[in-house]
């Protein structure tokens, strides 16, 4: 298991299938606990605005899905998995949570002075984070 991958399970507080591709659909698909909502707030100190803005979900619907449910639904589980995996990444690329959020709040010059975090909500700016991080970690200036 990479590195990120043990610290997506962290991030979210939950063993996972990741070496698995199948499994860990299956895993998604079934909904992660509800329990990865709070851990993921928790281990990323985000606000509860800035997490419903990265799941593309109202913060009514984040408040309910930290309630009473057992399991998220499908469709959130795998964005949670996804910006939690970019969240990984780059703790692992600046090895240390603070530094890692400190970077993923500050504008970048790579997208034209925007802050990684506001491209996270979707598929393709979290594609983007992780071309840049692994950039990084390459040793390429970003």
């Amino acid at each position: 298991m990479a590195v990120s991958d043990m610290q997506t399970e962290a991030i979210l507080g939950t063993t996972l299938a990741d070496n698995e591709p199948l499994k860990l659909l299956e895993q998604l698909s079934a909904g992660l606990p509800a329990a990865t909502l709070r851990q993921f707030k928790r281990a990323t100190r985000l606000a509860d605005a800035d997490v419903a803005v990265l799941l593309q979900v109202s913060s009514r619907t984040l408040s309910r899905l930290k309630g009473g449910r057992t399991r998220l639904p499908a469709v959130l589980s795998d964005r949670l998995y996804s910006v939690a995996s970019v969240y990984a990444l780059a703790e692992a690329v600046f090895g240390a949570t603070d530094r890692a959020a400190a970077w993923l709040n500050a504008p970048q010059h790579a997208f034209g002075g925007r802050r990684p975090q506001e491209l996270v909500a979707t598929e393709l700016g979290r594609a983007q984070v992780r071309a840049l991080l692994r950039r990084i970690e390459h040793g390429f200036l970003a």
